[in-house]
């Protein structure tokens, strides 16, 4: 039995539909163009206080072009109709924006499914029955794996093959439908390749594997998926890691690449990636000094504002404390950091400084770095040949990347110089 992970434009339906026999599971997620026509309704309505109906009359348009199959043209026009009535309540009621986001996309993501799932002539699931989430103290959205294996076990065991799961969308316990995570198909086809013993995994992209290369190991393949531009995220690999399932990462588009294939096997040896549009905010003063749970304060904070940090790094002198954020999460970052110091009587720190600098990150990552002298020497010697200023840098004590942040006109300066390793 194979996963496979599929990426729907209007134009692969068919071919994604032939990709999928009696022993395939198949997750499938909308492309991006797909999405945005769901957003645009979304924004005029939430924003615009405007109906949307030639928004909507195009999403219609859209999903009917994908198969003359009359079911699924009755869904299309439902499922329509269900988004614009709950969109029409939401210009009147107060809600979450991105509440209504998670509720529309999944509808999105639902369609695609369907399309691929009339073609292949399979089991049709609703993904968000199978992928379940929780809500901790802090009101933080976190992915459940062992319900989410129960519930896949549970529903995928006992239907039909081959089966077809709308991907990128799970379950509150409350009932409400939240993402799960960045690009959360892929580690939903993980996840049900994990829990169903799967022999391998395929994730049919629209580009060339993972940035052209031909093998990867999985910690590889997760210190590049850590990227922002990254074709998945790196929780997806996990559970493939912890399963040993090979992943193979393949262009929908072309044949000719054989594809990324990620496994426990040859090493890709040592690679380059870049992430833009970062800010540096570094927290300093001596109220930091020896204050117990400083750190898990600051970055509970920034959870609760739903930022996510990009990079740390924090002294033995217990001084300053440094992460690295998306440049438009900068001004809601600081802003969470100083209302932690002013609400908080336990933390008179009226000499502690926010600061920050726009900035990038440049890793060199690879297995082949363990274990090896003079790693670290080379890229920092680099650097310095080359007058780049380092301003943070952190490496991981499994010895597989060196992280170095520099001035943002410094990244592709500092990219060319390290490729040449």
């Amino acid at each position: 039995m194979i996963v496979k992970s599929f990426v729907l434009k209007q134009q692969s339906v068919g071919k994604i539909a032939s990709l999928i026999d009696a022993q395939t599971v198949a997750v499938v997620r909308p492309q991006r163009k797909i999405e945005a026509l769901f957003r645009e309704a979304i924004r005029k309505t939430l924003q615009e206080k405007k109906q949307a109906d030639d928004e909507l009359a195009q999403i219609q348009a859209y999903f009917l072009e994908m198969s003359d199959n009359t079911v699924y043209h009755q869904a299309v026009m439902d499922t329509v109709e269900a988004v614009a009535t709950y969109l029409r309540e939401g210009m009147y009621v107060q809600t979450s924006p991105f509440a209504v986001e998670d509720y529309v996309m999944a509808k999105c993501a639902r369609l695609c499914a369907q399309a691929v799932n009339t073609g292949a002539k399979a089991s049709f699931i609703d993904g968000t029955e199978i992928m379940v989430c929780r809500t901790d103290h802090h009101g933080v959205q976190h992915f459940d794996w062992q319900a989410s294996r129960r519930e896949i076990k549970a529903r995928c065991e006992s239907a039909p093959w081959p089966i077809v799961i709308s991907g990128g969308y799970g379950r509150l316990d409350t009932g409400y439908i939240v993402r799960v995570g960045k690009d959360g198909a892929h580690l939903m086809a993980t996840l049900i390749a994990e829990v169903l013993k799967a022999a391998s995994i395929e994730f049919h992209i629209e580009d060339k594997g993972v940035d052209g290369i031909s093998a990867m190991t999985y910690e590889e393949a997760a210190h590049y998926c850590a990227s922002a531009h990254a074709p998945f995220s790196s929780s997806a690999i996990w559970p493939a890691k912890n399963a040993g399932i090979p992943i193979l990462v393949k262009d929908i588009a072309d044949d000719s690449f054989p594809g990324t294939l990620i496994s426990t096997g040859s090493s890709h040896g040592t690679a380059v990636l870049t992430d833009k549009d970062l800010s540096l905010i570094t927290v300093y003063g001596t109220g930091l000094l020896g204050r117990v749970g400083m750190s898990g304060a600051i970055f509970s904070c920034l959870a609760k504002a739903g930022i996510n940090v990009r990079f740390i790094a924090q002294t033995c002198s217990e001084y300053s404390i440094s992460f690295a954020v998306k440049t438009e999460d900068e001004e809601n970052a600081q802003e969470a950091i100083r209302g932690l110091f002013k609400d908080n009587p336990l933390l008179p720190l009226d000499d502690v400084v926010v600061a920050n600098q726009a900035v990038g990150i440049v890793t060199v990552f690879g297995s082949k770095m363990r274990n090896t002298p003079g790693t670290s020497a080379a890229v920092y010697g680099k650097m310095g040949q080359a007058g780049i200023n380092i301003i943070a840098s952190a490496q991981g004590g499994e010895e597989l990347s060196i992280s170095l942040v520099v001035s943002a006109e410094d990244v592709d300066k500092a990219y060319l110089r390290l490729g040449s390793m």
